[in-house]
């Protein structure tokens, strides 16, 4: 028989072990897992914006977990679509690279070795392309299935089943359910709400050409955005491309000695790591395209990536880019500065819940558009990206942010301080926003000295609001000149507004 002094040690352990587990979430960090190749340790880790979701690093060294004597009362998390199938273009490319191989190996020519040993068999992934171009694929499901099932874990205070719960996508596509968008916000609604998805669950669409009230309204302003159509092709692009140059004929030369029969091009170089990530996460197997590059040689390819985006449509763009999400992040800052338990207008002269969690599914340029605009990768944090080699200790990676599922996540921090003065002590609560791009914390230059590297949410709401003042009226930055266009566009009006006429709902199945 168990003595009393062994029975009070074991509940004393039981109980300990039962607070230690009370904020152990069960979901993991990444959906999938990362697998190595013949010849790279991590290849998946070098696709960059072709990448399936991972989970970012440490950049800064800042652990994510909540600070000491904080809670988190509110969240918007702003998520790129999941993994998907190629759109049109990039899959005849895969198609023109497979039929030469075919041609040489009718014709008795091709003969290859080692890691190209496959090609002679290797067919595009692809089972049925008029159903699948541009779609989301099974992982990119899982993807946003999973970030349903993780945030609800991570944060079971915000919503109570039997609730109605509204998220927002871009529409990107028509019809609207041919919009991979939209597919990854049923995905996440899934996850999130399960079996009352159906139920409970609206994917608020938000079309950034649908009406002039979308101009500067939306979850693509570029849409709207002449200024930034005429120049988003110009020069900023030709750095990647640049960089490209440095690196791509080495690659070729081995990559042609593997090889007879067939004379392999620099572009067709710059598929092959593409093929490596979307074929691997379309089939949720590694491609054999994955054992063809080096660890050393993939790095290179993903640098390529980082300045295509950061010169193209980053903070290094000559384009509006950085301003184009200001009114959207000034809005976004109001409605947080308006804490929990908001009303908006609903339909038919009712109103709604605005929830705690705000979701919002866009596409990779808005989440490199939205990103130039927040603060995080200005001058401070980061110097410009060399064009000629790679900055290994570069903050701008899209590796880390902009994958498949990409996510930017501001938390508001209600966090407790306490002050001792004439032997009285006075406890004091502050609201603080912390930034998370995939799950990993970014800090702003100017005003990081908060819990967990965060800031004084009024602090960071100021920023923004003279940063959009600075940049001045949208409509003049952009150059619209559509007729009957708001003299102030909304930002992001459409959270706590669902009459907006460019505006549709769409059932979560």
């Amino acid at each position: 028989m168990a003595s009393i002094k062994s029975i009070a040690a074991s509940s004393l352990l039981f109980a300990t072990l039962s607070t230690a587990c009370i904020d152990q979430i069960l979901a993991p960090a990444d959906d999938i897992v990362f697998a190595s190749s013949s010849s790279a340790k991590d290849p998946l880790a070098w696709a960059g914006a072709n990448s399936p979701y991972r989970a970012g690093p440490d950049v800064y060294g800042i652990p994510n977990d909540l600070p000491d004597g904080c809670s988190v009362k509110q969240a918007a998390y702003i998520v790129r679509h999941g993994s998907r199938f190629p759109d049109s273009g990039a899959y005849n490319g895969w198609v023109a690279i497979q039929e030469r191989i075919q041609a040489a190996k009718t014709a008795g020519n091709l003969s290859a070795k080692d890691s190209l040993s496959f090609i002679g068999d290797w067919k595009t992934v692809l089972t049925n392309p008029t159903l699948q171009i541009a779609q989301e694929s099974m992982t990119g499901y899982k993807e946003g299935h999973d970030l349903g099932y993780q945030l609800r874990a991570r944060y079971p205070d915000f919503y109570e089943d039997g609730n109605q719960f509204y998220v927002w996508a871009n529409q990107y596509a028509s019809p609207i359910n041919k919009s991979r968008v939209v597919q990854t916000a049923k995905a996440f609604m899934q996850g999130y709400l399960g079996e009352f998805a159906d139920a409970y669950g609206t994917i608020v669409s938000v079309n950034s050409t649908g009406s002039v009230n979308a101009i500067g309204n939306s979850l693509g302003p570029s849409d709207a955005c002449p200024a930034f159509a005429s120049g988003a092709g110009g020069s900023s692009f030709s750095n990647d491309t640049d960089f490209e140059a440095l690196w791509t004929p080495k690659v070729m030369k081995r990559i042609n000695a593997l090889v007879d029969g067939i004379d392999f091009t620099e572009s067709d170089i710059l598929q092959m790591p593409y093929l490596c990530g979307f074929e691997s996460q379309i089939t949720g197997r590694l491609s054999p395209w994955c054992d063809v590059f080096t660890d050393e040689e993939l790095e290179y390819y993903e640098y390529s990536q980082d300045l295509h985006y950061y010169y193209g449509i980053g903070p290094g763009s000559t384009t509006p880019t950085n301003l184009l999400f200001l009114p959207f992040l000034n809005r976004l800052m109001q409605l947080l500065q308006a804490g929990p338990d908001q009303q908006g207008k609903g339909v038919n002269g009712s109103t709604f819940d605005i929830p705690k969690l705000i979701m919002a599914f866009l596409n990779d340029n808005q989440i490199a558009e939205l990103t130039a605009g927040m603060g995080i990768f200005d001058s401070g944090a980061q110097d410009r990206l060399p064009i000629d080699k790679i900055a290994k200790d570069r903050i701008y990676n899209v590796a880390n942010f902009i994958t498949m599922r990409g996510t930017v996540a501001f938390e508001v921090l209600n966090c407790t301080s306490t002050s001792s003065s004439h032997g009285k002590k006075t406890t004091s609560y502050a609201d603080y926003i912390r930034i998370l791009l995939n799950d990993a914390v970014y800090t702003l230059p100017q005003c990081k000295d908060g819990p967990g590297g965060s800031c004084l949410l009024s602090e960071y709401a100021s920023f923004i609001s003279k940063r959009n003042a600075a940049a001045g009226n949208f409509n003049d930055y952009c150059n619209v000149t559509t007729a009957g266009h708001p003299a102030i566009v909304g930002g992001a009006s459409f959270f706590s507004d669902l009459t907006l006429d460019f505006l549709q709902f769409v059932a979560p199945h």
